[in-house]
């Protein structure tokens, strides 16, 4: 008699133990020693897949799953915190029930094809969208100016952008001790740069795992003329502000030099120190990713970090002269941060876009994709969760499925929601959509279609 094949797991074992993994500590014992006999089992089973590991894996998932049952009632399982990205669920239904579809996930038969069509509709949005990188603005809310020259004085700290036409008009040429400044600015921003770009890719990460192996080049190359460019920008908007400071000497330009690494060392701090938490019961990426990004608005002006880690003790400088020039350099870190968002962005929406035309001309075969819900979303969170103009295009656009689907699709609960839930799920949805129509105005970007109708469904500031 033939042996049947080997499952495959949906998942690798780091995913796995980073998805059921729990920072808490555990009141239940038995549950934690029965969770760990599986967690033994699945790794086992990654490894060298085998009929007597799969056993293992099958006996251990059972016993916990009708553990936790027992005591918390039918289903409880699926409740548990440990599958909240639904990964338990993915490896029952892998080993023991339908597989990856939308049966496995609970959702009815008379909506499994909506569902699948929603997903569909996401790969055939960002399918045939492409993105102008060139075209983008930036904001800040510190001293620079990035749009005119400087009046010889340190500015007010105000709200202010820069469309992307402005940033590639090459610095002028000044005296040569300005110029030979400006240089120094400009390699000292270019050498922080690698830090707080790291920073920034971790921040927008956060609890999801970052498998791309992200290089510095690659990340800056998505905008024109890039970190170099950058860099001898925002040097040439110091030495507007630093006009004041240089009779100062030596002193002046070694303090703005160090305080530009200390900036950068308090930005990577904060981001080390300060996690942006979603709030629990939200039933889709879709709307985790904008909630996510609405957060960060809130919590991240960059500038206000900087300023309020107090100023700087700069030799040869008077404490006023060194709070100012402190705040020069806050700014200027600022606004590299900017431009790293910025950058991160540009560099994760290339890379979704790419697969989702690839995806989208695959979708014919029996394996594609969007027919695997779990497969799909773990494809689908990992853009959504790090870049908001994905998650708003994918609920404004309303193409990829109407409110009762996209509250559905990715639920990280394991069970349809209620109606009570529903309806609070529509009135969040109808809050988020305004939201996200000011965010894409706020900050535009330039997707084209030669679609026609993703070219008119891409319009912006739909609600």
């Amino acid at each position: 008699m033939a042996t049947p094949d080997l499952p495959t797991l949906p998942f690798t074992y780091a995913q796995w133990k980073k998805d059921t993994d729990l920072k808490v500590s555990l009141t239940d014992p038995t549950g934690k020693a029965k969770f760990g006999v599986l967690d033994k089992a699945v790794e086992a089973y990654a490894e060298v897949p085998s009929p007597a590991a799969l056993t293992s894996v099958r006996d251990a998932l059972l016993d916990w799953t009708t553990y936790k049952d027992k005591s918390g009632g039918q289903d409880a399982w699926k409740k548990s915190d440990r599958n909240k990205k639904l990964t338990i669920t993915a490896l029952y239904n892998a080993i023991i029930g339908t597989g990856d579809n939308d049966a496995g996930f609970g959702i009815p038969d008379f909506m499994s094809e909506g569902m699948l069509n929603a997903r569909l509709g996401i790969l055939y949005l960002f399918g045939n969208l492409s993105c102008d990188e060139g075209k983008y603005r930036i904001i800040t809310n510190g001293l620079l100016d990035l749009n005119s020259k400087g009046d010889g004085a340190v500015s007010k700290a105000v709200r202010r952008s820069i469309e992307a036409d402005d940033c590639v008009v090459p610095p002028p040429k000044g005296s040569a001790e300005r110029m030979a400044l400006r240089a120094r600015v400009s390699r000292t921003l270019q050498g922080i740069a690698s830090s707080v770009t790291q920073a920034v890719f971790a921040q927008v990460a956060a609890d999801e795992p970052d498998d791309a192996d992200a290089k510095l080049n690659d990340i800056w190359e998505t905008i024109p003329g890039g970190l170099e460019m950058v860099c001898e920008l925002i040097a040439e908007k110091v030495m507007d502000e630093m006009v004041p400071f240089l009779s100062n000497g030596i002193a002046a330009t070694t303090g703005l030099l160090k305080a530009l690494h200390d900036g950068s060392d308090r930005f990577v701090v904060f981001v080390q120190g300060r996690k942006v938490a979603l709030v629990p019961g939200v039933p889709t990426t879709t709307l985790d990713g904008i909630k996510r990004a609405m957060d960060h608005a809130v919590l991240t002006d960059v500038y206000e970090v900087l300023k309020g880690g107090g100023n700087l003790a700069l030799d040869g400088l008077t404490a006023g002269i060194a709070g100012e020039i402190t705040g020069i350099a806050c700014s200027a870190v600022e606004t590299l941060v900017a431009f790293a968002r910025k950058a991160h962005d540009f560099y994760r929406i290339r890379l979704f876009l790419n697969d989702a035309k690839a995806l989208w001309v695959q979708r014919d075969r029996p394996t594609s994709l969007h027919r695997q819900p779990y497969a799909f979303n773990r494809w689908y969170r990992k853009a959504a969760m790090r870049v908001p103009v994905i998650p708003v295009l994918t609920l404004n656009s309303g193409v990829c499925g109407d409110k009762m689907r996209l509250l559905c699709m990715f639920t990280q609960e394991g069970e349809v929601i209620t109606q009570q839930n529903f309806d609070k799920g529509v009135d969040y949805i109808d809050k988020v959509k305004g939201w996200g129509s000011a965010y894409l105005a706020d900050s535009p970007y330039a997707f084209t279609s030669g679609d026609k109708l993703v070219a008119e469904l891409i319009k912006p500031a739909k609600v």
